[in-house]
This record gives C-alpha cells, sequence and structure tokens, in this order.
C-alpha cells in the first residue's frame, strides 16, 4: 500500500527555491527560515528557480507529498502556515496507538504561472506526487485525466458526504464518467466591492445590502442592476479637473479616478456576471457566444472606450492604479470582485494606506432580465491517479481540508457549515489588523453563494487548454484595443473555438 520515497525527496530537493504571491500581481520571496533548498546547478544565481519542497523528513514512515501552486498557497504567509499545518499533522501521526504505519506528510509549493508544467513534468517523469492542492476547476479541466476517482476512499472510510449539496458536489465529478475527482473545499462568491471614501466624495448613496432592494439616486428608488451600476460609475469618475466622466468636457486623457473595475477577471467569468451562460450549446458540439455574454462583453467595452468608467490595459499597468491591481489603488470606487481577492488584503499591509480605511460589499447587479448572477470560483483537492499511497493520501487531504486558519488564509469560505461565523471567527480578526475599525457586512458574500451561475464559467471546453488560450486571446483585446466590431469579436470567438471543438472530436 504504502512506500518509502528517499528517491524521489532527494530528487525533489535538488530543485531551486521560490514562491510568488499568488494575488493582486504582487511578487515575494517566500522561503520560510527553516527551509533550507539546495539550488540546482543549472539554475543560474541571478534567476528566480521555479520551486520550494519543504521540508525533508527521514522515511520511517509512509510518504505523502503535498503539490502546491495551481491555486493559492504560495505567498509567504500561506507557506509559513501550510508548513505549519505539515508540522502538526506529522506531529499527530507520530502519536498513533492503532499499530499502522504513520503517514509523514511533505509538501512542494511551486510558482503559480509554471505549477500546471512542472507537475506534467514530474508525472511524465514517474515523480508524481500523491495530494494536489488547492486546485481550481478550470485547473482541473486541464488536467483530465489526471485525478482518482475518490468514490472507493470514501466509501471506505465512512466519509460524510450529507454534508455536500449536490449541485456543489456534482462540479467535482468528471462529467463524462460521473467519478468524484475531489471533494468541495473552498468557495469563492463573487459581489461589488465599493469604497465608501470615494462615494462619500461624491455624495452618492451606498449600494444596496441584498439582492432586490432598490438603490437611491437622484431621490428615486431604481433597481440596483449593470444600468444603475454604469451610471454610478460614471459620476464616480473623474479627469485631473474634476470634471465627470458623463459631462462633455470630461478629459479621459487626464483621468485620475475611475468608477468601476472588473479585478482579475476573463472572458467567461464577466459573462457570467450578466447572465449563465457557455461557449458549447446544448448539443454538446456547437460553439456559440450567448446572448448575456454578448451584453457583459459590450457593457465592458464601452465602459472602457465610450463611457470612460473602466481603465485601459494601458491605464491598469500604471502607477496610477498600483500596476495591475486597480482595486488595491485607492483610485477605483466599486468594482466586480470575487472572494479570493481576500487573500490579497490579508496579505498586503500596504493596500490600508492605498486602499482606504473603509469599504464593504454589496450584492451583484441583475441583468436586462431582472436576474442576479454571481460566478463562484471554488477550490477543491484530488489524489493522483496512481498514488501508491492513496488512503494515506486522503488521510492527509481530509486534514488540511478541516484546518479553518488555513482556508481564511487563502481566503476562500468553507464549503459546508456556518460560513457567516467563518468570517467573524477567522477572516475579521486579520482583516481589523489591516483596516481597524472598518465592518465588512459578509453576509452579502454568503447570499451570493445562492446565485451562483450553472453551469460554473470555469467548466471544461473539449480541447480545454487550447480553446481556453483562444477565447482568452480574443478577449484580452477589449480593453487593448480602441474600435472594435464588437459582433466581429463575437464571430472571431466562435470561430476560434469550434476549431478547437472539432479538433478534439
Amino acid at each position: 500500500m504504502g512506500r518509502l520515497s528517499l528517491v524521489r525527496l532527494a530528487t525533489l530537493a535538488s530543485v531551486a527555491a521560490l514562491a510568488i504571491g499568488a494575488c493582486g500581481g504582487g511578487t515575494g520571496t517566500a522561503t520560510p527560515s527553516s527551509v533550507k533548498p539546495t539550488v540546482a546547478p543549472s539554475v543560474a544565481p541571478t534567476e528566480r528557480p521555479p520551486v520550494v519542497i519543504l521540508p525533508l523528513y527521514p522515511t520511517a514512515h509512509i510518504v505523502v507529498q503535498w503539490f502546491v501552486g495551481l491555486g493559492p498557497g504560495t505567498n509567504p504567509d500561506q507557506m509559513a502556515l501550510e508548513q505549519q499545518v505539515v508540522s502538526d499533522f506529522n506531529a499527530l501521526q507520530d502519536k498513533r496507538t492503532d499499530g499502522i504505519e504513520p503517514t509523514l506528510l511533505s509538501f512542494q509549493v511551486v510558482q503559480n504561472n509554471l505549477a500546471t508544467d512542472i507537475l506534467k513534468t514530474e508525472i511524465a517523469a514517474n515523480q508524481p506526487p500523491d495530494l494536489i492542492g488547492p486546485l481550481r476547476i478550470e485547473d482541473m479541466a486541464g488536467l483530465s485525466g489526471t485525478f482518482l476517482d475518490m468514490t472507493p476512499l470514501i466509501q471506505a472510510t465512512g466519509y460524510d458526504m450529507s454534508q455536500y449539496p449536490p449541485a456543489v458536489l456534482n462540479t467535482m465529478r468528471d462529467p463524462r464518467t460521473g467519478a468524484l475527482l475531489g471533494l468541495p473545499y473552498a468557495v469563492y462568491p463573487s459581489y461589488i466591492f465599493y469604497n465608501k471614501d470615494l462615494f462619500d466624495a461624491a455624495g452618492l448613496s451606498y449600494p444596496p445590502t441584498k439582492v432586490g432592494d432598490k438603490y437611491t439616486l437622484d431621490g428615486k428608488q431604481v433597481d440596483w442592476n449593470w444600468d444603475t451600476v454604469r451610471t454610478l460609475a460614471m459620476r464616480l469618475s473623474f479627469d485631473e479637473t474634476g470634471r465627470i466622466a458623463d459631462q462633455p468636457s470630461f478629459d479621459p486623457t487626464s483621468q485620475v479616478q475611475f468608477g468601476f473595475e472588473f479585478q482579475d477577471t476573463e472572458g467567461r467569468a464577466l459573462g457570467s456576471a450578466f447572465g449563465s451562460g457557455s461557449f458549447v450549446a446544448p448539443d454538446g458540439r456547437t460553439a456559440q457566444s450567448p446572448d448575456a455574454w454578448k451584453a457583459a462583453w459590450s457593457w465592458y467595452y464601452n465602459g472602457i472606450w465610450t463611457d470612460h468608467f473602466i481603465a485601459t490595459d494601458a491605464e491598469r499597468n500604471s502607477d496610477l492604479l498600483a500596476w495591475g491591481n486597480p482595486i488595491a489603488s485607492g483610485h477605483v470606487a466599486m468594482g466586480y470582485m470575487s472572494q479570493r481577492y481576500t487573500c490579497c488584503m490579508l496579505g498586503d499591509t500596504s493596500l490600508a494606506n492605498a486602499l482606504g480605511k473603509h469599504w464593504d460589499i454589496a450584492p451583484m447587479p441583475a441583468n436586462s432580465a431582472g436576474v442576479t448572477t454571481a460566478p463562484v470560483d471554488m477550490d477543491t483537492f484530488a489524489i493522483y491517479k496512481n498514488s501508491p499511497a492513496p488512503d494515506r493520501a486522503f488521510e492527509a487531504m481530509t486534514y488540511i481540508m478541516n484546518r479553518m486558519d488555513l482556508l481564511a488564509a487563502y481566503g476562500g469560505t468553507p464549503a459546508t457549515g456556518d460560513r457567516l461565523k467563518f468570517f467573524h471567527d477567522n477572516v475579521d480578526p486579520q482583516l481589523a489588523r489591516q483596516f481597524p475599525g472598518n465592518k465588512v457586512n459578509w453576509q452579502v458574500a454568503v447570499d451570493m453563494e445562492a446565485y451562483a451561475e450553472v453551469p460554473n464559467h470555469q467548466a471544461e471546453l473539449s480541447n480545454n487548454t487550447k480553446a481556453v488560450a483562444d477565447y482568452n486571446r480574443v478577449f484580452s483585446t477589449l480593453a487593448a484595443t480602441k474600435s472594435l466590431n464588437m459582433n466581429a469579436v463575437f464571430r472571431r470567438v466562435t470561430t476560434a473555438l469550434q476549431a478547437d471543438f472539432n479538433a478534439a472530436t
């Protein structure tokens, strides 16, 4: 069942050490002081090597290797806590009294943008990890055929599956075989972030707190929808002379504040904010651009180039907007934000100065049909299909998943249990150190989970890696290129995706 992994650990230890922060585009050195990885001779001293191996242990145990890097887990604070989790798990194993050989958990942290390639390389070299996570649904989709069906392990251990809502659990299943490839771990709902200080300065009411509530605009009660957000965003955008974006004299070339931002989003998430959909038609073979997604991409494009309340790529990548981290800059009044961004707020002390002291979150706006949709990201843990010790990997996985302090550091919320209590117990104390006195209405985040899109925006596409790259290539032109014909943009997307789908059959 098990194995001793001296050879594998020694091989991995020759890889050089580095971790890059997963949030906000930041980079950071990340090797805890107790870790002493060996730099491979092939890596020049001035280069940034790609992997951390933490830590090396004796081999009188059944070893489980934990691979981190496909999702959160690579910023210094997270790594320090991961190391503590590993140490705590191993200490418990050393106290086993059931006569079973102890499990030894070791972990490997890999730079986010290299993680998929490194994992594939390790698998090809017959040096794969046992346990992989946290990883996103989109990462699972790009690694089809890699993971173990957990159903036999769940049956053998009597693991309580009744705690998971069926709809959430089904997102972890292989759409072709029904195999359960992971357990829901961290949920990252989306919502609208807003900077209270910037709303106060503009004399505008704060957004509502519940889906269906009205917004007070110019003394009137209006629906909280994307049209209202557009109106607000234009009033919250102004140039260096103070002229706002809905005035004819507004000068977009000297803009100093923006009313809205889609923080760290991509085409499918943006589309799903306006309504559920898929690039795949119901027949499972035909590429399409859903009407709601067309409306979303057009709203976004017009917000950049016509209404000037969303920044262009050039403006995003400037000192004004914190070099690709607009919401943290303090110069964006509100924006679409995933719960994933909380990890950045917890880990970056500079945000307390740049972002401002007073901020909160609001529900997602309704679309033109009055329907509210909140794209939801989810993380899971998976076990490599050919792991020699899958039962020990499952044991380690369930221990890690139950560490709420680690989940809070990742910025997610638990897939089960009292989510509001989780925020109050785990997230609020950390945010209080960054933003003293600021109160966040986390009930909004809890509520947004009920408005998740179906299907999930990260669901697998045929020829997934190529398809994702192709639609992202088209989507990236929206914030970089003026005077696009949006109908032509949608034709480019469906043409490219159809070729990808055809190549997969």
